[in-house]
């Protein structure tokens, strides 16, 4: 009899035991469930000029490219991109190509924009047998008037998207020769422009002019788009900003 309860007490300890281990085993997939979350989807919005159209590249710049390097992440399932960069586009026309695209802009998750150089193009063409610094700097103040009210409108249709406008290098010493100071002009739009974004949450400035400075191998044939080597210095330099300020990552609501 003392054996029969012996025994009968054994097996209840076993049992115990294994109903524990595996109480312990389930609640550590739980926890490495909540570490580790399953993989997203991520929508691309790129709005802007030639730049964001990929002119100068057959693989369609650098938009492509950071849609490739988001396919590699382990967080990351599959990657939608919807591009409207066209060749040519102002900041007096952004406003417009951001309202005909709203469905796509408030799925966004990221929002990608390049924009600026054709301004200073016109300001340079229409004053260029008298052009001073001035002129550029008047214009600069114009267009980041615009720039905060277009990211005002975006925010307005996306409030949770992560946006980052890339900056302006100068491909212009060739074409203006007789503007030594393209240099500090590309300088001051480039720090107004930083200025505006600097005033939203969730987004960035990404700095490219040290990527182009005396570099003509990265530069198309025209002299003044990138080819496909200054497109990937373009996503590279973007991808590494989006490592280092990881909101873009935030799940939207």
């Amino acid at each position: 009899m003392n054996k029969f309860l012996l025994l009968l007490f054994c097996f209840c300890l076993a049992g115990c035991s294994s109903i524990q281990t595996v109480k312990e085993e389930t609640l550590q997939l739980t926890e490495e469930s909540v570490q580790q979350p399953l993989p997203r989807n991520l929508h691309i919005v790129a709005l802007g000029d030639s730049l964001t159209e990929g002119v100068g590249d057959d693989q369609d710049g650098y938009v492509t490219l950071i849609k490739r390097y988001m396919e590699e992440r382990e967080d990351i399932n599959e990657v939608f991109v919807n591009n409207f960069g066209k060749r040519g586009l102002r900041s007096t026309q952004l406003a417009d190509v951001i309202i005909n695209n709203e469905p796509s802009i408030q799925q966004a998750d990221l929002i990608f924009i390049t924009i600026g150089g054709n301004d200073i193009m016109k300001v340079a063409r229409s004053h260029f047998l008298t052009l001073t610094y001035d002129l550029f700097v008047k214009e600069q103040e114009a267009f980041a008037s615009r720039l905060h009210e277009q990211l005002q409108l975006l925010r307005h249709m996306n409030a949770d998207a992560y946006i980052v406008l890339i900056g302006l290098y100068n491909p212009f010493s060739s074409a203006f020769p007789n503007i030594p100071e393209m240099d500090d002009i590309i300088h001051m739009w480039n720090e107004g422009s930083k200025q505006v974004v600097s005033r939203y949450d969730y987004a960035l400035f990404v700095p490219i002019a040290d990527l182009f400075e005396g570099r003509d191998d990265v530069l198309h044939d025209d002299q003044f788009h990138p080819n496909t080597r200054g497109y990937e210095r373009m996503a590279q330099r973007i991808y590494t900003y989006l490592q280092k300020h990881v909101e873009w990552l935030k799940e939207n609501e």
